[in-house]
């Protein structure tokens, strides 16, 4: 078990990296980094072609039904080539809290205290669009619908992120 949680935190600490897409995305623009996050998808998705014909450096980190079927990290490329290019700015912020930061933290802590799982999806997230340009009540309503597919039986590396950014985006519609 020791072995898998270290797996899990080194998985996790990957997973959160990806926030860099917040700064990337206030400062450069959704239109570049759209670019950007299509490129890195399809370079992935290459990468998916070559990795199931013989070993990588990256198979270690895989879980079991990752190295048979689709890793996580392409529907994550593909969550985001879909997010980033179609909605605004502040959607995108809060849909990478969401899917970094509060499925990086729930993913760990579920490890160990699986009762906890929600509450650390959440707390995390809410914490971090606090310090962001966002508005916080979308942001928490968006939060709250994403902890809901984090875990479940569909991909909550592409739920996760559609479900906060389209919630978010809503919300900015009829509200905003």
């Amino acid at each position: 078990m020791e072995d898998e949680l270290k797996k899990e935190m080194l998985r996790k600490i990957i997973h959160v990296s990806g926030l860099a897409y917040i700064p990337a995305v206030i400062l450069l623009g959704s239109e570049i980094v759209a670019s950007a996050v299509i490129v890195i998808t399809f370079i992935a998705i290459l990468f998916e072609f070559q990795r199931k014909r013989r070993r990588t450096s990256v198979d270690f980190l895989l879980r079991d039904y990752e190295r048979k079927r689709i890793p996580g990290y392409i529907y994550t490329g593909m969550a985001f080539s879909i997010i980033t290019p179609f909605f605004s700015t502040e959607a995108c912020i809060v849909s990478a809290v969401a899917a970094f930061a509060g499925d990086g933290v729930a993913g760990i802590v579920k490890r160990i205290k699986p009762e906890l799982s929600l509450l650390s999806f959440i707390m995390p997230s809410l914490i971090l669009t606090v310090l962001l340009p966002v508005n916080q009540i979308y942001a928490l309503a968006s939060i709250l619908i994403a902890s809901l597919f984090d875990g479940r039986r569909w991909e909550d590396n592409f739920t996760v992120p559609l479900s906060s950014a389209f919630s978010y985006w809503i919300l900015e519609i009829f509200f905003g």
